[in-house]
């Protein structure tokens, strides 16, 4: 595993999505001292801390609005990998790269067991979400009902992403990872 990555995906946290002040490698220096770069977070895989390996992946790389997103092995593809936006109270919207659409509550539902999906992005509050720090990774809180996405029936590859009621002590398949990734070429 790349702890480089682990660090980075705790400053998109921190930094609520574009941070700046990040040093350039040792000895890079200019005249008034050390230069800064300012680093824009593109892309992030959301990886369950429990198995970093599973990522929440958007079910056979669709563009249709209430395809599913699932568990699945990373591969790096677009469709496992989000835009994080950050929005002035705290949530992100997390587009997929392959479609351009959010991570959304169905239908803006608050139930347990609810369907995580893709969804054409607006303003609504079923696609913003909080994390919040739980162990080693955080837990993905829903705006809207403040429950947290879930694996349905446990950790499983194939199994679909849910919202469900936040295990106070975290749950391995409620605890994630959002890590900074390569942007695609």
């Amino acid at each position: 595993m790349d702890y480089r990555k682990l660090l980075s995906a705790t400053a998109l946290v921190l930094g609520a999505g574009s941070m700046a002040g990040w040093a350039t490698p040792a000895g890079a220096t200019s005249p008034g001292g050390p230069v800064t770069e300012a680093v824009q977070v593109q892309q992030v895989t959301l990886r369950l801390a429990s198995d970093p390996g599973q990522v929440a992946n958007v079910s056979g790389g669709s563009v249709d609005n209430g395809a599913a997103v699932i568990q699945w092995p990373l591969t790096n593809a677009g469709n496992e990998r989000w835009e994080a936006e950050s929005t002035l109270d705290g949530y992100y919207r997390f587009k997929a790269v392959h479609s351009g659409k959010c991570l959304n509550v169905q239908g803006g539902g608050t139930q347990d067991g609810t369907a995580v999906i893709q969804y054409t992005c607006g303003n609504a509050a079923n696609e913003l979400w909080k994390l919040v720090p739980k162990g080693i990774g955080y837990q993905v809180v829903g705006k809207e009902s403040g429950k947290c996405l879930n694996v349905r029936g446990g950790v499983g590859r194939g199994n679909p992403l849910i919202q469900y009621t936040c295990v106070a002590a975290g749950a391995p398949n409620d605890v994630w990872l959002p890590v900074w990734e390569d942007t695609l070429k």
